[in-house]
Order: C-alpha cells, then sequence, then structure tokens
C-alpha cells in the first residue's frame, strides 16, 4: 500500500472510531444514571455493542497498519506465553489474593510470592506481561492490584475454571497441530480420533473420554480425573459468559410454560439461567453419566429448588443415540453443533438446540441432528446456541461491519477463529458459516429459519423439519 492509501485508510479508520466512541460514551453516560445498571450482568444496548466492536475492530485494523509487519508478526509469534502467564495467574489464586489489598496501594510481589509458592522474580515477570496487556496494575514498583478485567475472577470458581480449560491438554494439543496438518495421512482424517488431542496424550481416546477415565493414586485407590471437574465447572462459566445477552435476545417468555430439552448440556449452566429467569420454563438436561454426575452436584448447590419442584431433570444420554424424549416443544444444543435460537409463537412445540456442532465433524454432526429431527413433531424448534463464524468478506445471512472494516468486524470477531482451531485441534470439528450451516441441516432433514445474532460471541440458530 502507498503512503497515500495508508494515510487515506487511516483517516477513515480515525473516523469511525471518533463516531463510535462517542455512541459508546453517550452509552456509557445513560448506564451511569440508570438506578437498573448492574455491572457484571447489564446486558449493553445494540448501539453500545456494535460500537464497542467497531472500536475494537479499527483498533485491530490500526494496529496492522502502523507497526512494522516483522515487529507485529514476532509478537503474535509469542502470543503463547502471555496465554500462559494468565493460566498460571488464574491457577495461583493471585486474583482472590489481590483481593485482599488495597486498590490504590496494591501488594508486594514478595508477599503474593509467599502465598502463592512461586519465586519472587519470575513471578514478578509473569505479573508484569499480564500488566501491560491491562490484565493487572502495576501500581508502584514492585506492588500489583486488580485490574478491572481481572476483577472478574475474584471468587469466581467457575470463570477461574473456564479460563483454565482452555490452559490444561487443550493448550497441550495446540503444539501438537502442526505435525499433525502436515502428515499425509492424519492431516486429511476427521476422525475425532486422529487429532492433535489424541497426539498429545498419546492415546486414541476422545476428550471426553480422556476425562471421564478414573485415574490411580499412590495408594492404588482410583480417582475422577481432576481436569474432569475443571470442564464441568468451566462449561457453567462458558454458558455464563453470553447468557445474559442470549436471553435478552430471543423472546423466552414467548414459549409460556414449554419444556426445553438441553441436548448435551453439560452440567446445565445455560438451564440454569434460563430457568432462574423464566420460570415457567422447565428444563431436561441430558448428557453423559458422569457429566450428569457434575451436574446433580451444581444444581444442588446452585438451584435446589428447581430439583425439587420437578422443574430439571438431569437425564444420561448420549446424543448419537436414539432421543428419548420425543416430541419436546423445545430442543436446545449450547457448544455441539451451532447456536439455534427460535422463533416462536404461543402454543408452539419448540426444540431448543445447543449442542454444539463445533465439537464434531460434519458426519458426526448430521447423526446428532438427524436424531433429534426424528424426534421432533412437526411444530417442534431446534435452538443451536453456538459461534457462527462470519468471513472477512462476509456472508448474505449475516450484517457486516461498516467500511473500512472487514465484514466480521475483524479482530473484534477474533475469538471465533481461534475457538475453531481448538475444535480442530481437539475434536477434528469445527465452528461453521451460516453455509456451512445450511448443508449440515439439510442433510439432516432440517432447515434454517433464522439466525439470530446475539450481543455476544454467539449466535441463536434456529431450525425446524424440512418436512413437517
Amino acid at each position: 500500500m502507498s503512503s497515500a492509501g495508508k494515510a487515506e485508510q487511516l483517516r477513515s479508520l480515525v473516523r469511525l472510531f471518533s463516531d463510535a466512541a462517542e455512541v459508546a460514551i453517550s452509552e456509557w453516560e445513560s448506564q451511569e444514571k440508570s438506578p437498573a445498571s448492574d455491572a457484571g450482568h447489564t446486558v449493553p444496548s445494540f448501539a453500545l455493542h456494535n460500537a464497542c466492536r467497531t472500536i475494537l475492530g479499527v483498533s485491530g485494523m490500526c494496529a496492522d497498519l502502523c507497526q512494522e509487519p516483522g515487529i507485529r508478526l514476532t509478537e503474535i509469534a509469542c502470543y503463547n506465553f502471555l496465554a500462559r502467564a494468565l493460566h498460571i495467574a488464574v491457577q495461583s489464586g493471585i486474583p482472590d489474593i489481590l483481593a485482599e489489598a488495597e486498590p490504590q496501594t496494591g501488594m508486594s510481589s514478595h508477599e503474593i510470592s509467599r502465598r502463592t509458592g512461586i519465586h519472587e522474580q519470575k513471578l514478578t515477570r509473569v505479573l508484569r506481561t499480564l500488566c501491560t496487556f491491562h490484565i493487572f496494575l502495576e501500581v508502584r514498583d514492585h506492588h500489583f492490584a486488580n485490574s478491572r478485567t481481572s476483577q472478574v475472577l475474584v471468587g469466581d470458581e467457575y470463570l477461574r475454571c473456564w479460563i483454565l480449560l482452555h490452559g490444561i491438554e487443550l493448550f497441550t494439543a495446540s503444539d501438537e497441530l502442526l505435525p499433525l496438518l502436515l502428515n499425509p495421512v492424519k492431516g486429511h482424517s476427521t476422525s475425532n480420533r486422529e487429532t492433535a488431542w489424541q497426539e498429545a496424550i498419546g492415546s486414541d481416546q476422545t476428550v471426553w473420554e480422556y476425562l471421564e477415565q478414573k485415574v490411580e493414586q499412590p495408594d492404588g485407590t482410583l480417582v475422577p480425573r481432576p481436569s474432569l471437574a475443571v470442564w464441568a465447572h468451566g462449561m457453567v462459566a462458558g454458558g455464563r459468559a453470553d447468557a445474559s445477552c442470549l436471553d435478552a435476545d430471543y423472546p423466552w417468555e414467548s414459549l409460556g410454560n414449554s419444556t426445553v430439552v438441553d441436548v448435551g448440556g453439560g452440567a446445565g449452566g445455560t438451564s440454569l439461567d434460563l430457568s432462574r429467569k423464566f420460570p415457567n420454563l422447565s428444563f431436561v438436561v441430558e448428557d453423559r453419566p458422569s457429566t450428569i454426575q457434575q451436574a446433580e452436584y451444581v444444581w444442588a448447590h446452585e438451584y435446589p429448588q428447581a430439583i425439587q419442584m420437578g422443574r430439571v431433570k438431569l437425564v444420561p444420554h448420549n446424543f448419537f443415540s436414539r432421543q428419548p424424549i420425543r416430541g419436546a416443544e423445545v430442543y436446545f444444543m449450547r457448544y455441539i453443533l451451532s447456536v439455534s435460537f427460535f422463533t416462536s409463537r404461543q402454543h408452539l412445540d419448540l426444540t431448543l438446540a445447543s449442542a454444539s456442532s463445533h465439537d464434531w465433524p460434519d458426519d458426526e454432526c448430521v447423526t446428532i441432528l438427524s436424531h433429534l429431527c426424528d424426534a421432533m413433531s412437526p411444530t417442534s424448534k431446534l435452538l443451536i446456541v453456538d459461534k457462527v463464524l462470519n468471513t472477512s468478506v462476509g456472508s448474505d445471512q449475516l450484517k457486516p461491519a461498516p467500511f473500512p472494516l472487514p465484514a466480521n468486524y475483524g479482530v473484534a470477531q477474533a475469538f471465533g477463529n481461534l475457538h475453531d482451531l481448538a475444535m480442530m485441534a481437539c475434536h477434528n470439528g469445527m465452528e461453521r458459516t451460516p453455509e456451512m450451516l445450511e448443508t449440515v441441516a439439510q442433510r439432516a432433514g432440517l432447515k434454517i429459519t433464522k439466525i439470530w445474532e446475539s450481543r455476544s460471541t454467539m449466535s441463536i440458530t434456529e431450525m425446524v423439519r424440512e418436512r413437517a
């Protein structure tokens, strides 16, 4: 690009940034005046959501435009150490430790070292890396405090597990992705038993089989693998991260007293939040037996009344087998295929699906969806809550970003693409574009009626039977 071309693009980006910033500031000022504001749980207005992702997208393009390419590429190549630094801080409980300090004075690296058992100088270097990215604050030399970002981890075991979930075996699998892709046989396989995950653990076990395998203790006893609880609790946080927006961006009240079958629902984090906010709905949470055991623990501690009142049932079920709940009003899947929300009318049978097709290759996704299609009544709906990828060139089914940003807002939507690579490494699965979702749906006898773009990282894809 010529100097004149760069100058013109930068001017366009500055104007776009300035306009979006004024919208964000106005929205923040309105929030400040609203007594209903609840920091951490407020659903942003669509205006604020679009303004913020525009600002993030502009920032990414400015970095590409203004930073020397070699330096930028070198920094990106080292980002794995940024992720590891975050894993260290979270695993060591540093946000909770810093919560005991005065925000203005912070806590000394010596005291943090004493509390965590990590060498002081090495710990300081980890924290300073995270401070550079505004995850913590160094308020004075060798004294640290929580930032706006790290503060959300304080006392939140579910969110802590969500961060660690991306830093245990999953992170190790990324190390094996390149050699696997270069393998002339395994690199072309779509099997969930021939992934970087298996190369990393030295076994042909799937993620779920590995997590459910008991481990032997020094005394010879067998206990659940520790990372199983991390995954179960982490998935609750994963659901909560998008829950407020998903709750607000779909008309759940219109479902009346419907039953929602949460297929592959894990510990039932999404159903847990929905059950609290929409008391007329009932839920059936389905997952593998070991995960349902974790779900029983979560619901007993988080919402025991729902169990006692019969509003939720926890049912062991493998979604590769025949769906036992026939003709349900709503089948719901999250983080399994894609995000499927539904438009509903009163008295409609709805199938709300949050089956995360992203965990599975196309053929397996067709099997999962075919079982649901077979169980659905002509008026059932399937809702799939998942990331729906927009590419930088865009899709007719998704709203594009304003010029000169790429259609998908660039780095503002980066998590979707990064998670897509994680699904490739661990499951031979993928996040899908609208067109890819449509292809999978048609093979299973379903069709997409609407994609609800949420004010979060997720979308809600509504499907019904192709032939009622």
